[in-house]
């Protein structure tokens, strides 16, 4: 550890209890395993899945008596329908089959992480020429059936390149306002069609339009790019590389895909001059320092050198959830860059600095005071508690601080000196989730991450997801 440590105390004085941590989370096990078993919705379950595996691993759980929840909860029939929630799906199940979770089930799992980066890449997947299926692998569970009923698929890369084909009728005028500012690399997480496409204006509109697909949104690229990264490396794997070469898995086009969004983020966090446009928010009014990613892209390409905003875009926009994720890919990649990687992978640092110094805002829960994350930030907003998440998606947006948390943890155990100035306050809010007082949050508002909000599972469960992958990170480091 960094931290020097007397009697579980930190350097700087917070006092760490690791025991604690751990029974804590063996009881938010037990409450989130029915909720996650019965969600039913798969980005959600996927997601969860993802913090499942950490608390596996911190707690030394034998998972073998799980697998059956796991294949449920990466079953794209559970309303499987956004190409981002294939990454969700892909990057849990690689996870898997990487970790051993239910070891008897490991290739399954790498499996459905093959099937879900073929379902976001669309034709060209395979090497093989002639009709190809939009994956490879029927015998996991629920792809079958999910192949059944999407007999089509464009890829997430190519939905303006095929606008006309999902959209016919669509105006010469409109498709040219649409056409995505940068390529290649930038995803879309829908289809465009006739009643759900973005909606240009000539004018900033202060995120007005309100539309939440197709869009090329930072949390969809950052699922691809991760994806793309994790199986490009597991291909390597003498164990997984004949389920990809068996079924003519085309790597070079899945090494291109990662590539291609590292291109993609260095041109709209750093090439993009007008700091209102650009993917990167540093140094706006109402920031404390560092770097934050806004959760969507600005604008699309020129046309007759005007550009156009997408009338839903939000310059202060931005979801705890993209934060790790960015420091995950942008990590990663440049761990793997052999030489002069982009400067982009660069800003992972700076990205951690952002969310610590914007994203911890005072609240007391119940008798509890502290510092405690935000699921979602309006930045320079009056009452960022009562903050509205884009489309009013307060239940998907809720799950946000879990997603930061484990990315956080991984860069932890990669680069522990990352988190050294960051430890007390993760500390502190670990100690006060398992602190007998915690409850009900002051100030109220639904940006809240630890208050369960709802009544629906998937939602129900994001509370306890979120705390328990605060409890995993922090018992790592104490």
């Amino acid at each position: 550890m960094n931290d020097t440590q007397d009697g579980g105390a930190t350097q700087q004085g917070v006092p760490a209890d690791k025991a604690a941590y751990l029974a804590e989370a063996t009881a938010l096990f037990k409450q989130i395993l029915p909720l996650w078993d019965s969600a039913g919705n798969v980005w959600r379950t996927a997601c969860a899945f993802d913090s499942l595996l950490d608390y596996f691993v911190v707690s030394g759980t034998d998972s073998t008596n799980y697998a059956d929840d796991a294949l449920t909860a990466l079953d794209p029939t559970k309303k499987g329908n956004w190409w981002d929630d294939f990454g969700w799906i892909g990057i849990a199940a690689l996870r898997a089959a990487e970790l051993g979770f239910a070891a008897q089930h490991r290739y399954d799992f790498l499996k459905i992480a093959i099937n879900s980066w073929c379902y976001m890449y669309g034709a060209g997947w395979s090497t093989a020429s002639g009709p190809q299926g939009i994956y490879p692998y029927l015998d996991p569970p629920g792809w079958a059936s999910f192949a059944s009923t999407h007999t089509k698929n464009t890829g997430a890369p190519n939905c303006w390149v095929y606008i006309d084909q999902t959209w016919p009728g669509v105006t010469p005028d409109m498709q040219a306002k649409l056409r995505p500012r940068y390529s290649p690399g930038g995803i879309w997480n829908s289809p465009f069609t006739a009643t759900e496409h973005p909606l240009p204006s000539a004018e900033y509109n202060s995120g007005g339009g309100d539309v939440l697909n197709p869009i090329q949104n930072t949390v969809t690229n950052a699922v691809y790019a991760l994806l793309s990264l994790r199986l490009s490396q597991a291909a390597k794997r003498p164990d997984f590389a004949p389920y990809f070469s068996g079924v003519g898995f085309n790597l070079a086009a899945c090494n291109q895909a990662w590539e291609n969004q590292i291109a993609w983020w260095q041109l709209w966090m750093l090439k993009t001059a007008d700091p209102l446009q650009s993917l990167l928010l540093t140094g706006q009014q109402g920031s404390q320092g560092g770097s934050l990613v806004r959760e969507r892209v600005s604008s699309f390409h020129a046309v007759n050198n005007e550009i156009y905003w997408d009338s839903s875009y939000n310059k202060d926009m931005t979801w705890s959830g993209d934060q790790g994720l960015l420091i995950g890919a942008l990590r990663e990649a440049n761990a793997i860059y052999k030489a002069s990687p982009p400067p982009v992978c660069g800003l992972y640092p700076d990205l951690i600095k952002g969310t610590f110094a914007n994203y911890f805002r005072a609240r007391t829960y119940g008798s509890v005071s502290g510092n405690f994350p935000l699921p979602w930030l309006e930045v320079g907003a009056a009452d960022p508690y009562n903050a509205t998440p884009p489309g009013s998606d307060y239940g998907d947006y809720q799950t946000g601080v879990g997603a930061y948390m484990r990315y956080l943890l991984q860069a932890y155990q990669a680069e522990p000196a990352l988190l050294t100035a960051y430890k007390p306050a993760i500390i502190a809010t670990a100690n006060a989730l398992v602190n007998p007082n915690f409850g009900t949050a002051s100030p109220v508002g639904q940006c809240d991450a630890f208050t369960p909000q709802g009544f629906d599972k998937a939602d129900l469960m994001s509370a306890y997801v979120n705390r328990l992958a605060v409890l995993t990170l922090a018992i790592a480091m104490s």
